[in-house]
């Protein structure tokens, strides 16, 4: 009997081995997978960092450029509001004669029996003999109102339910449309 348990025990030995053999090729199948997958999910990992990392610098450098074209058009449109500020206080610092040459061309709109509202500024300047003189010329009648209108300079005219609007700050503004693209094309081409 003695050698039927040997023989168990041999065959027992023999199995556990063969198990743990198995076992162990299992284990090591299962490790180097494992590994495999951790270096793929790391390879990727790193893939997409780096890819997020160009995304990132693209996005920034893009968000620079955006930033600095909006400082640049800043610096235009000041540059151009100083321009055109400038102008507008040169008319308004014209001597006497030139600045009424220009508000008797803006009489050239008047109608008969139009009332001329003034800047509170210009009450010395444009006067009711002036008025007179471009109504006589004109031949028309036309009245200087006795109340000032909220103007930096030039004229309203007011005829009936019509009111037009002759004021520097309007008539600038409008000629600042029809100039302005020249005027930027010459400074900053």
């Amino acid at each position: 009997m003695s050698d039927i348990v040997t023989q168990i025990l041999e065959g027992a030995q023999y199995m556990a081995t063969a198990v743990i053999v198995e076992a162990k090729a299992e284990a090591e199948k299962v490790i180097a997978n494992a590994k495999a997958e951790a270096e793929a999910f790391l390879q990727k990992s790193r893939e997409e960092i780096e890819a997020l990392k160009d995304e990132t610098i693209k996005r920034r450098i893009t968000v620079a450029h955006l930033e600095a074209r909006k400082i640049l058009l800043a610096a235009k449109k000041k540059a151009l509001d100083d321009i055109f500020a400038r102008a507008a206080e040169a008319i308004t610092s014209l001597p006497k004669e030139q600045y009424l040459a220009i508000i008797e061309g803006m009489l050239s709109h008047a109608e008969d029996g139009d009332t001329v509202k003034i800047a509170r500024k210009d009450k010395a300047v444009i006067t009711s003999a002036f008025i007179a003189g471009v109504a006589k010329e004109k031949d028309i009648k036309l009245t200087l109102s006795e109340e000032y209108a909220d103007i930096s300079g030039g004229i309203i005219l007011s005829g009936g339910e019509v009111e037009k609007n002759l004021s520097l700050d309007v008539e600038l503004r409008a000629l600042r449309e029809e100039l302005e693209p020249r005027v930027a094309a010459k400074l900053f081409s």
